[in-house]
């Protein structure tokens, strides 16, 4: 039938067609079997992982089994999920810490982001403020106009060096030719009870862990790193709007699954995940914990996270920031 071609490549052929219907097939049929999802986080944002699972298993007709590994900050976890079979059973629940910020960090990360994953869904943000003390400037311009005077002076506490909000910070100096105080912490609660004393300025943290200081009035809000959308935040301005070619670090939670996942089963997930993050239970209790639903498609979530790789290297340079 095709004399052109070699009896070698025709078994090749042959091979590569069988194997893409085999997939196709399970594909169609998929879930046969329970999903494994490996959560590699913790704190406010596991329990929405755990409701996502079991609304997904509601209608999926297969358990959602969540295993949390959060050794290495999730590198353990994710590092599994990259040499686990493409057959949609074994899923990664992760963050831009782990999967994107961690490998500006560590010399030896057993992953590759793009290269080893293929990105699902795009669960949530978590909304995070700039906090300050009662004492200090009001806004971030004047706090911007007072380190232009004060160089080094005014001090920021985050959740460590090369965390996310550090990360941010040093975004906001290189913008603003302005230079901070960094004063890094093992936990965000470790800054905020050090804020809250008035041994630091300001922090850099998530809402969820803000809030009730904010509204006793020990610390106020000046700014938020990216854009919530919850009715208590109304009137608090968005770095971003303040100075232009700020975006924040990347602050999300998403799901992946190992590389060469097929499409038919990475189109299900996302579909059954979108209707999940619809429900109102499910975003009630994301604003609870300060996490605002995200959702889209797999595609708009990959290319947020090259945009996350982009502004990063940017960032990371400009610190001095060196894997170790």
């Amino acid at each position: 039938m095709f004399p052109h071609i070699k009896p070698a490549r025709l078994l090749l052929l042959a091979s590569l067609a069988f194997l893409f219907a085999t997939l196709h097939a399970a594909a169609q049929s998929y879930p046969v079997k329970p999903i494994r999802t490996i959560l590699t986080y913790s704190g406010g944002a596991e329990p929405i992982a755990r409701l996502i699972g079991q609304k997904i298993t509601e209608t999926m007709g297969q358990p959602v089994l969540i295993e949390s590994q959060t050794g290495a900050n999730g590198s353990v976890g994710a590092g599994a999920v990259a040499r686990s079979a493409p057959d949609g059973y074994t899923l990664l629940a992760s963050t831009g810490a782990t999967q994107i910020i961690r490998g500006f960090l560590v010399k030896d990360v057993p992953y590759d982001p793009f290269r080893d994953f293929t990105p699902i869904f795009h669960t949530f943000e978590a909304v995070s403020t700039i906090v300050g003390h009662p004492s200090v400037p009001g806004s971030l311009k004047e706090m911007i106009d007072y380190a232009k005077k004060n160089p080094g002076k005014l001090s920021f506490g985050t959740t460590g060096t090369g965390s996310a909000y550090h990360l941010a910070g040093e975004l906001i100096q290189l913008i603003a030719g302005v230079k901070f105080l960094h004063v890094p912490y093992k936990s965000s609660p470790q800054a905020i009870t050090d804020l809250v004393a008035g041994r630091i300025d300001t922090a850099f943290s998530v809402y969820a862990t803000t809030r009730q200081f904010v509204e006793s009035g020990k610390l106020k809000n000046i700014a938020l790193l990216n854009n919530g959308g919850f009715a208590a935040l109304n009137g608090v301005p968005v770095v971003g709007d303040i100075l232009p070619g700020f975006q924040s670090p990347p602050l999300w939670g998403g799901y992946f699954g190992p590389a060469g996942l097929p499409p038919a089963i990475i189109s299900r997930l996302n579909g059954e995940m979108n209707k999940a993050l619809a429900q109102a239970d499910l975003r009630t209790l994301m604003e609870r914990g300060g996490l605002a639903p995200a959702g889209g498609t797999p595609e708009q979530f990959g290319a947020m996270m090259k945009s996350d790789v982009e502004r990063l290297q940017r960032i990371v340079k400009a610190a001095g920031i060196v894997p170790e």
